[in-house]
């Protein structure tokens, strides 16, 4: 019984494997297999990551140090030799509002040798320790966490330019995708299409080999019947051709190894779609708003990061008033380290301290041109936007023009097909029975065979129309 069941579960899943896969589930193969989308896709989980890594300078950071001295230098102030173990811990922190704060600690061991006579017997080897805390705000140029802002709306903004830089590259793999899956279907359509059309031309070699064999057809006939089935055979073979490289760009773009079997692929290239619900919602999930070209898209988005560094470098070029206070507890001299750790928080004889400090950078030649080489990036960046909107709203407009066009040379082809199927069909009747000239007969054959391809190819031609609308994205007003 489990033997049965196994069975069964197989040819489930062998039938699974073999289902015809869809546009959307191919594209969905292409995003999983192909290396190129994938590696686009780590790039841009890396621009996120470098947008969160600016803002290392706000992390906290512990410094723990120890150290030994031996100062025999002349003269010593006391004593022919000083020797001394420092230890120290802190931890410092600067905040969004541009506010940097430190905590540090301070242990050390002090021995003087040869201390004169009359000198503290203590001062020979005592200890000090200390506990400090510090603070400095910038009431100008970082006034209040104002260039904190600026550097992290710059990087914001440069990190989305970054992703949607690689995400239009990705939806240009899926454009190739989709090209490459209509073309596939076009060129299977086409070899049935010239399978059945050298069926068909046989059938009529035969027809009128008998009847030239009978005496009924003339030799010219027969001739004119086995020309068809050579050019037709001609043709078969060329799109056999066509088919195996169109197979062979569905495996490349699939990653598939030369063993696998390419997948079975089945959409109606022959049912339209509108370019407007293509497009879709915008970056922030909303249906309605303004359709952009991506490559305008980021051009503004540059822009506005070169405008955004152009406000940081103005402000960096500013003068600067710090605010600057410390505040350390003293343990007072002590006879051991430990005594001196015991006393770190005693409060009885702290050491104050609160200033100011201005700083200017005078307006020379370097400072000038540091501010306007970011002025005019800006500026030029922003002329280059309006420019990029300027072609993609001629762009979006002239992609559903010849869209609109393309559906109606489609209405027009297909009206074409039809005729020349049915007269076809009726000279092939008129041929059976005697009726009809059989270059009639060939040329009817041809102009049916030409029509619907040519039908076909316009189907298709306006899928790949369609797949251009991935180069477009909705931007809300």
């Amino acid at each position: 019984m489990n033997c049965k069941y196994a069975f069964l579960l197989s040819l489930v899943f062998c039938h699974l494997g073999a289902s015809a896969m869809t546009l959307e589930e191919f594209l969905s193969e292409v995003r999983k297999r192909n290396k190129d989308f994938q590696a686009l896709g780590t790039s841009q989980e890396v621009a996120e990551d470098r947008r969160e890594a600016g803002d290392i300078g706000l992390s906290p950071v512990l410094t723990i140090a120890g150290g030994y001295l031996s100062d025999e230098k002349q003269p010593q102030t006391i004593g022919t030799k000083v020797v001394s173990h420092q230890y120290s811990v802190g931890i410092a922190k600067e905040f969004s509002s541009g506010t940097q704060v430190s905590l540090s600690g301070n242990v050390q061991q002090i021995q003087i040798s040869d201390i004169p006579q009359g000198s503290p017997s203590y001062l020979s080897n005592y200890a000090l320790g200390s506990l400090g805390i510090s603070l400095s705000q910038s009431l100008w140029k970082n006034a209040f966490g104002a260039g904190t802002r600026l550097r992290q709306k710059r990087q914001a903004s440069a990190a989305e330019l970054e992703k949607q830089t690689y995400n239009l590259q990705q939806r240009q793999i899926l454009i190739d995708a989709e090209t490459a899956y209509w073309n596939y279907l076009y060129q299977q359509d086409e070899l049935q299409m010239r399978r059945e059309s050298l069926e068909r031309a046989k059938r009529i070699e035969t027809w009128l080999r008998r009847r030239y064999r009978d005496g009924i057809n003339d030799k010219a006939d027969y001739l004119n019947a086995q020309a068809l089935t050579a050019s037709r055979d001609l043709l078969l073979t060329t799109a056999r051709d066509h088919a195996l490289a169109a197979e062979q760009s569905i495996r490349v773009l699939l990653e598939l190894d030369p063993k696998e079997k390419p997948p079975v692929l089945d959409s109606d290239f022959k049912k339209p779609r509108d370019l407007r619900v293509l497009v879709g919602a915008d970056l922030k999930g909303v249906s309605s708003g303004r359709v952009v070209r991506l490559d305008a898209y980021l051009a503004s988005l540059e822009a506005r990061t070169k405008s955004i560094g152009a406000q940081e470098v103005a402000d960096a070029l500013k003068p600067d008033l710090v605010l600057q206070a410390a505040y350390n507890t003293n343990s007072n001299i002590q006879n051991t380290t430990t005594q001196a750790l015991n006393k770190i928080n005693d409060l009885d004889i702290p050491t104050t301290q609160v200033g100011l400090k201005f700083t200017y950078v005078f307006d020379t030649d370097a400072k000038i041109s540091q501010g306007d080489v970011s002025r005019k990036e800006a500026l030029a960046a922003q002329l280059k936007s309006e420019r990029k909107m300027i072609e993609s709203e001629s762009s979006w407009s002239e992609l559903q023009r010849r869209y609109g066009e393309m559906l109606k040379q489609i209405e027009m082809a297909d009206r074409i097909s039809q005729v020349q199927s049915a007269r076809a069909r009726e000279q092939a009747i008129k041929l059976s029975r005697g009726r009809a000239v059989t270059s009639d007969v060939i040329i009817s054959e041809e102009d049916a065979s030409t029509s619907l391809l040519t039908l076909n190819r316009l189907h298709v031609e306006a899928r790949k129309m369609e797949a251009q609308s991935r180069l477009f994205v909705r931007l809300s007003e």
